[in-house]
């Protein structure tokens, strides 16, 4: 699956660790994982990140912004498990203002939504001017490993880039405790408020291939891979060879992708592929027969499919489909050659 979420009633530190190690991620008081994400329309690929710390070396980039930032006290220590300082709150206020992007309502609901004490043991980087409190990163500690969760800073003191600061702070910490790994989170290529991560200990970064699940050096020469291309790609090959033999399809990114995410959903057995090629495009009522390209092992999959929530009406030329919450029913065929698929498809 893609996009999974788990609620833990409690989390040790080994767990932790493991979770990070296979691309998990802390949500509010949960542990969830995706592999593609939208943002206002457009779909994108989310390739998980992490800075081996045993060769990590400070770069130049870190020494310029401790130079910049001298004057400042920094101060870390251990985050109350159930509430936030007030200062915390609205420094909070003033960076949400400041942001392009949406981000939850308050720090609170950020980190504990409705639960407290918190599940995970976290820490904070404190930056401050004289007594005024002007940015603050959060951490999770596991026994071998840290994951940053957000930074927060005041939009007055934006030149001194204290969001880069913060992260090269915590990879700081993690190595004077001699931890394994930092986990900064995901890159999105193609979207650039999250290529800044790609900077920061980037002679040391690692990402986690979707295909073999495996932790590999970023090549800096080349771009990062993007399976939600791949997935275009192999979709678009086979919209043309069924158009060869006028089998009728429509290529369309899926709306609710991330729906297993959703409390409201878990255990029903959700589409959460990005994009799928419609067969049999012209009918269409409560159950559609899909076509989608599984990245991990490189492998088509015909998939019937049902509504379990009616959205929209159909708009058969538009990019997105979002009529439908989907549901996977069946899986009536799978080949790992694109010919076969075709064939079985036309005379299915």
């Amino acid at each position: 699956m893609f996009a999974q979420i788990v609620y833990p009633s409690e989390l040790s530190p080994e767990e932790l660790d493991n979770y990070l190690s296979n691309g998990w991620f802390r949500m509010r008081q949960a542990i969830f994982t995706t592999n593609f994400l939208q943002f206002h329309d457009i779909f994108y690929s989310a390739i998980w990140l992490r800075v081996a710390i045993a060769k990590y070396q400070e770069d130049k980039k870190f020494k310029t912004l401790q130079k910049l930032n001298n004057t400042f006290r920094i101060e870390i220590k251990k985050s109350e498990a159930s509430k936030f300082s007030e200062a915390h709150e609205q420094l909070f206020q003033l960076y949400r203002q400041s942001i392009s992007f949406e981000v939850s309502t308050s720090l609170g609901e950020l980190l504990l939504g409705n639960d407290n004490p918190s599940i995970f043991n976290t820490h904070e980087v404190n930056i401050f001017d004289g007594e005024t409190l002007i940015a603050a990163g959060f951490f999770d500690l596991g026994k071998t490993t840290a994951a940053g969760i957000t930074c927060i800073y005041h939009p007055a003191y934006k030149k001194h880039s204290l969001g880069k600061y913060l992260i090269y702070l915590k990879i700081n910490f993690c190595l004077n405790q001699n931890l394994q790994y930092f986990y900064p989170g995901y890159a999105v290529p193609g979207y650039p408020p999250f290529e800044y991560k790609l900077s920061i200990g980037k002679s040391t970064l690692q990402y986690l291939q979707m295909a073999s699940q495996q932790w590999l050096p970023i090549d800096p020469v080349s771009d990062l891979q993007n399976p939600l291309h791949k997935m275009v790609d192999k979709l678009t090959d086979a919209k043309r060879l069924l158009n060869e033999v006028t089998f009728p399809t429509t290529l369309q990114y899926y709306r609710f992708f991330e729906a297993n995410l959703n409390l409201q959903y878990l255990g029903n057995q959700l589409l959460d592929f990005p994009v799928f090629l419609i067969c049999y495009p012209a009918v269409h009522n409560t159950e559609l027969v899909c076509l989608v390209f599984d990245i991990v092992d490189s492998s088509y999959y015909l998939l019937q499919l049902s509504s379990i929530i009616h959205l929209g009406p159909h708009q058969e030329n538009k990019q997105v489909y979002e009529e439908s919450l989907l549901k996977v029913d069946s899986c009536l065929f799978v080949s790992s050659t694109l010919t076969e698929m075709v064939n079985f498809l036309s005379t299915y």
